[in-house]
């Protein structure tokens, strides 16, 4: 019976990723997916797709895949998307998730009956579970600014971008200096008649190789060299500046920030086209001017096409109005998965650590498998780990992140990891 087994909402990496441990661990599930097929933002032109015709990883395969469903020795070492969206369902089959899934079904609505929950779906099915496991991405909603005065061009979110053809012969304005930002802007110089990139604030850039190796890979031996983490970071400071990546060679300000207080962006391609003129760096948008655009330092630009690179709010809209609390862009969860009242709902996937998605991933779903043991019989270990989770939470090292909403999401990987180590071991005990 369904109401005997447990939902997961969303069949993206994270989706799978807790489907196949649950799979490993013999405790029953079903993941409820809006789209077709497994794959969430990885799915691109559906709805739920997130990703664009020059789409890459960002972090290499060795630091994206899963541990025990390695990446085909064939793939290059950063995949493009549809590489990446085969081998999520290459894994998917390989664990044999497609009997566990129900494509094509939107959950709707979500009502907690005692421990269980009541699901109804757009394919008018209801059903009951034992627990639910919201995995449905960081990616949900586009976030868009407003800025004053209205702007008589194209303006598309970077959600609704799929390739450079609609820039083609335009005069382009990208507005945000995340990887998608980047990606967009470095796409339009093939194509647009001039290539504008505003950013709120300055950035630290990355290559995707540093001493003919992918970046994350060096990135991460680091500590063993370095005890001194001022240290560690100060050269990689030095060999950003040697390999080209010092953003005020460019003309650009200088980050008041350090490298290791932000997210990375993988992308010393826009560097390049700024040298060459083909993408002319801005501040933010000041105001709107019809068929151009005002900046905060007094300059303008003709524009035909916005593409708002602007990221993305989390969104559960089929959660009942008032069980989640939301502290800015995330939920207030413990260790950023437990509901603290209610033990047989979990969210996976609300933050965001550099590096080592398949290593989180497999850590959190792990210790969510200890957790559904642990919660059926009750046993005194659970009962302790759910008076943690009305408690303080867990330092997963937010507050050594720049203060922005970007970075409201982002967590130290290591002490992720070692928090979800140490709860699946005190599940266990």
């Amino acid at each position: 019976m369904a109401e005997d087994i447990y939902g997961i909402i969303g069949g993206g990496p994270s989706g799978i990723g807790l489907a196949k441990t649950f799979k490993q661990n013999g405790i029953p599930f079903e993941v409820i997916e809006q789209e077709g097929d497994f794959g969430g933002v990885w799915n691109f032109g559906t709805r739920a797709g997130r990703v664009y015709e020059s789409t890459h990883l960002i972090s290499s395969k060795k630091n994206t895949q899963f541990s025990d469903y390695p990446m085909p020795d064939d793939y290059p070492v950063y995949p493009n998307h549809r590489l990446f969206l085969a081998y999520l369902r290459d894994m998917a089959r390989h664990f044999g998730l497609y009997e566990h899934a129900r494509f094509g079904s939107r959950v709707e609505a979500v009502q907690p009956e005692g421990r269980r929950w009541r699901v109804t779906t757009t394919d008018g099915v209801e059903k009951r579970y034992a627990g639910l496991f919201v995995a449905t991405g960081l990616q949900r909603e586009p976030r868009t600014p407003s800025y004053p005065g209205e702007f008589r061009g194209t303006s598309l979110h970077a959600a609704d971008y799929l390739g450079a053809d609609i820039l083609r012969g335009k005069r382009v304005l990208v507005v945000g200096g995340g990887n998608s930002g980047c990606d967009i802007a470095v796409d339009a110089t093939a194509v647009a008649k001039t290539v504008h990139h505003s950013t709120r604030r300055p950035y630290h850039y990355m290559p995707k190789f540093v001493d003919g190796r992918p970046t994350q890979d060096w990135l991460m031996d680091l500590p063993r060299r370095f005890a001194d983490r001022n240290e560690l970071w100060a050269h990689v400071g030095e060999v950003l500046k040697l390999v080209g990546c010092d953003p005020s060679d460019y003309g650009l300000p200088k980050p008041d920030y350090g490298v290791d207080q932000s997210h990375p962006i993988m992308n010393s391609l826009v560097l390049h086209h700024i040298a060459h003129g083909d993408i002319v760096a801005k501040p933010d948008v000041r105001e709107l001017q019809g068929d151009s655009v005002l900046f905060a330092d007094g300059s303008r630009a003709e524009v035909d096409v916005i593409v708002y690179a602007t990221g993305y709010r989390m969104s559960c809209p089929f959660l009942p109005e008032g069980l989640v609390t939301w502290r800015g862009l995330r939920p207030e969860l413990f260790a950023a998965i437990f509901h603290p009242d209610h033990e047989t709902l979990c969210f996976v996937g609300t933050r965001n650590a550099a590096g080592g998605f398949g290593n989180v991933s497999n850590a959190s779903s792990a210790m969510l498998s200890a957790y559904v043991h642990a919660m059926e019989r009750q046993t005194p270990s659970f009962r302790v780990v759910r008076e943690m989770c009305r408690g303080p939470g867990p330092d997963l090292g937010q507050d050594h992140f720049l203060r922005s909403d970007r970075h409201d999401i982002e967590v130290d990987l290591w002490k992720f990891i070692k928090l979800l180590n140490f709860l699946r071991t005190k599940l266990e005990g």
